[in-house]
């Protein structure tokens, strides 16, 4: 752990109690450990995307965009969106893509690629992962009635749009297989919820037991194949 996580650690957070990402770091001192983190961090990801774009040219495939619909609603989000929202959702991202990349990184009937990338990924977001959890926590302690009632029903939509889209509509099709028929079938398929439900369990117990998950937005978790059949 480098010293700007450490700080992170120890609770070197700027004046009002929060950072969220690029965000608030614009706002805040550049030359605190937590803004530097902050800013790693938004560093690393800028890598890692270019990382999966090299290894799916390197794959011979495509980049596969999101339907307009779960474009909107990120544009959206990326505009409104503050510190439980921005933490809690990275937080879900990275645990499920973490957990599956975890079996990814170790299976040998894998490509090897991508077998690199998930090993490389899995490494470097493991402190990705914790600093969205600490922060989550931090954040949300200080939160008033109203603003969390908002926040687990945004929150139960992001975990509903990102996890019924875990599988792009055009893999299907590139396999050989009718991509709505495919979509209608994974989604009532036991084993695909299951599945589901075991890579997010860790990141729902975290929100759960903060009370992150309840009311209208727990539908959202259960429709999308979180919470069990």
């Amino acid at each position: 752990m480098g010293p700007a996580h450490q700080g992170t650690a120890q609770g070197a957070v700027p004046p009002g109690g929060r950072l969220h990402h690029g965000d608030d770091a614009y706002h805040n001192d550049p030359t605190s450990l937590h803004v530097q983190y902050a800013y790693t961090e938004i560093a690393d990801e800028c890598r890692h995307t270019i990382m999966f774009a090299k290894a799916i040219e390197r794959l011979g495939s495509r980049a596969y965009r999101i339907d307009p619909l779960a474009h909107a609603l990120g544009r959206v989000f990326k505009a409104l969106a503050h510190g439980p929202l921005i933490f809690g959702g990275a937080l879900f991202v990275e645990e499920i893509l973490d957990r599956l990349q975890r079996e990814m990184m170790n299976d040998e009937s894998i490509e090897p690629v991508v077998r690199s990338t998930s090993r490389i990924h899995v490494i470097e977001e493991a402190r990705h992962i914790r600093y969205a959890r600490e922060e989550f926590h931090r954040d949300w302690r200080r939160r008033g009635p109203v603003n969390r009632a908002y926040s687990r029903l945004v929150l139960g939509v992001v975990a509903y749009f990102s996890a019924t889209r875990l599988v792009h509509p055009k893999v299907y099709a590139r396999v050989g297989l009718d991509p709505r028929e495919a979509r209608r079938v994974a989604r009532r398929n036991p084993r695909f919820i299951d599945s589901k439900t075991e890579l997010s369990r860790k990141v729902v117990s975290t929100l759960d037991t903060a009370g992150a998950i309840s009311g209208i937005g727990r539908r959202f978790w259960r429709r999308a194949g979180l919470l069990g059949r």
